[in-house]
């Protein structure tokens, strides 16, 4: 866990793109093709209101800018050619290296309480797009997310993600007022603490995507990855901080004919 912790927050520092690799060359296949992602993309937020540094947010180490993603905060990380030439479904597997970061501490004077939550996730969908780049299908199960499911990421417009990663860390400090006992020459000043930390995570690191019944023709299928990280101050003084990043992933994708009645 040490060795992790020390390789995570060297990730979350900066973000370094390469070219996406793909295995499809030349002639798209009609039956199965594969992609690779070599980049490595984070963000990070918090605030703080006892002096501590919040990190900046992560940029291209080699250009200096800002990340870019579209404006469903979504971000290209793997994309390759599929030839259907019969109406067909595709299976998709995407799988991707995630890291999260939380950092939570308070300061409490006697008499009051102090909360702070970080939090970070990764979130992935599979876009399916034709020749003119339209997007023709999204790929089931996150098709039909909804916010009641476990696992769907909403991404605040309405674009739903399956979640990779996933953290909340609460902490929460309470102090009680200092109580003086005086005797006849000498005093004493009590007061309890009370600490609690909670952490929730959530990984799936490879999850399976169906696009069913694609019709004849040649399209792109890409994998889309967003990032969502945040720190707040609920009472009191502390400071939060929430960072996640994702770097290493492959991609498979296979066009088979599934049965006659096959359906969700």
């Amino acid at each position: 866990m040490k060795g992790f912790t020390l390789r995570l927050s060297t990730i979350l520092a900066v973000v370094a793109f390469s070219a996406v690799a793909t295995f499809a060359q030349g002639t798209p296949s009609s039956k199965a093709t594969a992609a690779i992602n070599t980049s490595v993309a984070c963000t990070v937020k918090g605030s703080t209101n006892i002096g501590d540094t919040i990190p900046v947010d992560c940029h291209d180490i080699f250009t200096g800018n800002p990340v870019v993603v579209d404006p469903d905060n979504f971000a290209e990380i793997m994309k390759t050619t599929v030839k259907v030439s019969n109406s067909q479904s595709l299976f998709v597997s995407p799988s991707l290296v995630t890291g999260l970061f939380t950092s939570t501490k308070t300061k409490t004077t006697t008499g009051s309480t102090s909360t702070v939550t970080a939090m970070g996730s990764v979130y992935m969908r599979g876009v399916l797009k034709d020749s003119s780049n339209n997007v023709v299908a999204i790929g089931y199960p996150v098709a039909i997310c909804t916010d009641d499911i476990l696992g769907c990421q909403n991404n605040g417009s309405g674009k739903f993600g399956v979640v990779l990663d996933s953290r909340v860390q609460t902490l929460s400090q309470s102090l009680s007022d200092c109580v003086v006992n005086v005797g006849t020459t000498t005093g004493t000043c009590t007061f309890d603490s009370t600490i609690q930390l909670i952490l929730k995570t959530t990984s799936a690191h490879t999850f399976n995507l169906i696009f069913p019944k694609v019709g004849v023709g040649v399209y792109t299928l890409t994998i889309e990855a967003a990032l969502k990280a945040d720190g707040t101050i609920g009472a009191g003084s502390g400071t939060a901080i929430g960072a996640a990043a994702y770097g290493l992933g492959s991609l498979t994708v296979e066009s088979v004919r599934l049965v006659h009645d096959f359906s969700f």
